[in-house]
């Protein structure tokens, strides 16, 4: 009895000073320059980011960016718990298993992570080796996640069960961040993975083969978010509004038809190996059809329970997790979005 008390009174304390922390903050003139420190899987989805970065929406509300690219995900999410990043973009899937202290081994336990704007809405392709024409083909094959027991490893794994294939039927590895995923393909050392655009585009150009698209199968999937840790996003609500406000401006940007080539100049200054048409084909897919980005940078909470369904159904037993509200923090996102 005495413990449920105290953990309310906990929370009521941490909300409390959510709520001062956000309307106390300064007038925009008058707003402390801060540098974030931000470490992130490289792919397109980073799309608004860089357009915020370059068109001065950060600079406009007081921030500078210093973007990092990660090698995997137990170094991002172990970097975000102990302080080495004051954010991270990030698969949702990473904030809950770090949260609940089931992330890889060796990593810390006692991780308090929320989301708190969206980035990737479930695009994903399952890219393969060009002899496999369909996830049925993958029975004996070794592929590439990022990591085994969290991320998007187990939308791979609903992929194959759905095509009839368990777990004694393939051997998952583990290599790291997208790049890497990519470049274990590139080097014929895995048979499939899952990558994001660009990545997608530019495999199925090479000849690679698109096998599943996880939305397709998955009817919509909250991919990658940016996240924090709970205790600095009560200490730094002000920073974080003013983020996602940058970050919406971004977005904003990138979607007006006027900004086209200017857009689709950042993404080469990215990615300078992409060819002048595949650039153009990821505009089209990602900006033109959006099919990519969450719209308005909003988590698809929708999207986010069918994250946490995955994780209970291929995740450790013995752990019922029940609510995916509880890992997402809507409050910072409500009050950028006032005008």
């Amino acid at each position: 009895m005495l413990r449920r008390f105290a953990a309310r009174l906990s929370f009521v304390a941490t909300s409390l000073a959510c709520v001062i922390a956000m309307w106390a903050s300064p007038p925009a003139g008058a707003q402390e320059r801060r540098t974030l420190k931000i470490d992130s899987f490289k792919s397109a989805t980073l799309w608004p980011m860089w357009a915020a970065q370059k068109t001065g929406a950060f600079d406009k509300h007081g921030l500078a960016i210093e973007l990092s690219y990660t090698r995997n995900s137990k170094s991002q999410l172990t970097g975000v718990i102990e302080g080495k990043f004051d954010m991270i973009t990030t698969a949702l899937d990473n904030v809950i298993a770090y949260s609940e202290g089931e992330g890889a081994p060796g990593t810390p336990k006692n991780g308090d992570l929320i989301a708190f704007l969206g980035g990737n809405n479930g695009s994903l392709g399952l890219i393969a080796q060009p002899q496999y024409k369909s996830p049925k083909d993958f029975k004996g094959a070794d592929l590439a996640v990022d990591a085994i027991s969290t991320g998007f490893s187990f939308v791979l794994r609903e992929i194959l069960v759905r095509n009839g294939l368990g777990p004694d039927d393939y051997k998952l590895t583990a290599v790291g961040a997208t790049g890497a995923r990519w470049q274990a393909l590139q080097k014929k050392e895995t048979a499939a993975a899952l990558l994001t655009p660009p990545f997608t585009l530019i495999a199925a150009a090479r000849g690679f083969s698109n096998v599943a698209e996880a939305n397709d199968v998955l009817g919509g999937y909250q991919g990658s978010v940016s996240a924090t840790r709970r205790d600095w996003a009560a200490k730094n609500a002000d920073t974080i509004v003013r983020y996602i406000r940058a970050y919406r401006a971004g977005q904003v940007w990138l979607m007006a038809p006027a900004n086209k080539d200017a857009a689709i100049a950042i993404l080469k200054a990215e990615f300078p190996q992409m060819a002048d048409n595949l650039t153009q084909t990821t505009y089209k897919m990602l900006v033109t059809e959006n099919k990519g980005f969450n719209p308005g940078a909003k988590i698809d909470m929708a999207g986010a329970k069918t994250v946490l369904d995955l994780r209970r159904r291929y995740g450790p037993k013995g752990k019922t997790i029940t609510n995916v509200a509880h890992f997402i923090d809507e409050r910072y996102f409500n009050t950028a979005i006032k005008p």
